[in-house]
């Protein structure tokens, strides 16, 4: 399940603090840091800053890096000296449905089109790009190799690709400072870098999945015109930033932590969520501008509907359209040529 239209503006902070902190660290000591599992336990001991406007972000930015600077900085320290990384005893690592959101697939998308800078709105020139390449390959090779061996070394490259692209895409972390005081980036090229920032760190806050299904399901219940004054997005906001942050990094830690908000937590969520209801219900933000990075959202949409009306693919999404670029990708090495007539 996608998180609705909010963010977590504390989030940013405390990766730029961890990825300081540890460029001061020796080599050797680098190497011995989690740093995903510092990010995450840095952000259990620092409070919630969910904002679904861009004026709240903002507001809830400039907090966390000015009020709260000393406290992250101390979080993220506890967090290095006591976190290590196990090399004996890995740990499982998150479900891949509990990291899923738009960013990330795009991410993927890099990686398997070979083109670490493409964005939404570039996916269907980003395809064609591939495709050409494949067919032009492809005209140079075919006089020099039987089909059974050229078709056996494109099944082979489509699993080296396919079970290697889970692994690839992450290890491209975003480089760029995401600070407001930097210089070297444009502001277009930081918003984007804020946009995929989850997309290269296995992290997820629990308390995102099961708030917004509680709250969804809390929506349903109410009449039609008291519904209408209400959204998604403000509601678990409201709620997650009156809930202790519940961050897991790892399947074991995801399954303790679930058993804890359910067992222990699951009146307070409720309890919390409907307050959350009616308080948006008095105090609607929808008038307020929305998250600048929104922009991306609209794009995707825009290109997965373009994309899937070229393809003739009516169900194309963001949750399938790796899988569905891949099988492409490799129907086309096989030698079939519709997809590259279709994108003509």
């Amino acid at each position: 399940m996608e998180l609705p239209s909010c963010r977590n503006a504390i989030e940013e902070p405390v990766i730029e603090e961890v990825k300081a902190q540890i460029k001061t660290m020796s080599l050797a000591l680098q190497s011995q840091v989690d740093t995903c599992a510092v990010i995450a336990y840095s952000l259990n001991r620092l409070p919630t800053m969910y904002a679904t406007t861009q004026r709240g972000w903002v507001q809830q930015r400039r907090r966390a890096r000015e009020e709260l600077k000393d406290q992250i900085s101390a979080a993220v320290r506890q967090g290095i000296l006591g976190i290590r990384k196990d090399m004996l005893r890995a740990s499982q690592p998150l479900p891949e449905i509990e990291l899923e959101n738009q960013a990330r697939a795009l991410a993927k998308l890099q990686s398997v089109l070979k083109q670490p800078d493409l964005r939404w709105k570039d996916l269907q020139d980003g395809l064609q790009q591939a495709i050409r390449s494949i067919h032009e390959k492809g005209a140079i090779n075919s006089g020099h190799m039987s089909m059974a061996k050229k078709n056996a070394m494109n099944i082979k490259s489509y699993l080296s690709r396919s079970k290697s692209r889970d692994t690839d895409w992450k290890s491209r972390q975003i480089t760029m400072t995401l600070s407001d005081h930097s210089i070297q980036v444009s502001q277009d090229e930081r918003e984007f870098a804020s946009y995929m920032i989850r997309a290269h760190w296995d992290y997820t806050n629990i308390f995102e999945n099961l708030v917004t299904a509680v709250a969804e399901l809390q929506l349903k219940r109410m009449e039609p015109n008291a519904r209408e004054r209400v959204t998604l997005n403000e509601v678990v906001a409201y709620s997650l930033n009156r809930l202790p942050p519940m961050y897991a990094t790892s399947s074991h830690g995801l399954q303790h932590l679930k058993i804890r908000a359910k067992t222990e937590m699951a009146h307070q969520i409720i309890s919390v969520v409907r307050q959350a209801v009616l308080r948006v219900g008095e105090y609607p933000q929808r008038l307020l501008p929305p998250l600048t990075i929104e922009k991306y959202t609209r794009e995707r949409d825009l290109a997965l509907s373009a994309l899937a009306y070229t393809l003739e693919i009516p169900d194309l999404n963001w949750l399938n359209v790796v899988e569905i670029v891949e099988g492409i990708l490799f129907q086309t090495e096989q030698g079939e040529s519709i997809w590259y007539k279709k994108l003509q």
